[in-house]
C-alpha cells in the first residue's frame, strides 16, 4: 500500500484537457455504485480491480472539478498547516490570518514557537465565511428589490 501524503496537494487541468474530462464525468455520473454492479478500474494490461465507492466518490468530486475549471486542493485528515500556507488557502494576508489566530476565530496550537493550523478546523472556518458572505449577499438583493432598484 502507497503511503499517505503528508502535503497538500493542488491538481489542476488545462483548458484542452477541460473537454476529455468533461466525457469522464458524464461516464462516471451513469455508472451505477451504490447498487449490484461495482464499478472497475482496467490497467494497461487488462488486469482490473473494484473502486470502493468511498474512492468512487472521491474520483468523481475531483474529476467534476477540474473539468469545470477549479484547482482541486487534497488535504489528508488531520494535516497541520503553517500560518502561510492557511492564509494562501484563505487568500488573505498572513498578519490577517494570525488575527484570526489570535482572537480566538480560528483554533490553532503552538509547536515550539510555530502557529499549526488543523486543516479541517481552516476548512470548517472557510465554509462558515462563505455561509456568511452569501446570506450578506442574499440580503442585499433582497434589500435591492424591496426598494425597486434591479
Amino acid at each position: 500500500m502507497a503511503a499517505v501524503p503528508t502535503q497538500q496537494r493542488v491538481l489542476s487541468a488545462s483548458p484542452e484537457e477541460r473537454p476529455e474530462l468533461a466525457k469522464v464525468v458524464d461516464l462516471l455520473a451513469h455508472l451505477d455504485t451504490a447498487g449490484t454492479r461495482m464499478t472497475r478500474l482496467v490497467g494497461p494490461d487488462g488486469e482490473s480491480i473494484v473502486l470502493p465507492a468511498p474512492a468512487f466518490e472521491a474520483l468523481k468530486a475531483v474529476v467534476t472539478g477540474m473539468a469545470q475549471g477549479m484547482a482541486i486542493t487534497l488535504v489528508p485528515s488531520g494535516h497541520e498547516m503553517t500560518t502561510q500556507q492557511a492564509a494562501e488557502t484563505l487568500h488573505i494576508s498572513r498578519p490577517s490570518l494570525i488575527r484570526l489566530l489570535e482572537d480566538g476565530t480560528i483554533p490553532f496550537h503552538k509547536v515550539g514557537t510555530h502557529r499549526r493550523i488543523n486543516a479541517a478546523d481552516l476548512l470548517r472556518y472557510r465554509a462558515a465565511r462563505k455561509e456568511q458572505q452569501s446570506a450578506a449577499l442574499r440580503r442585499v438583493t433582497e434589500i435591492s428589490e424591496e426598494i425597486g432598484y434591479s
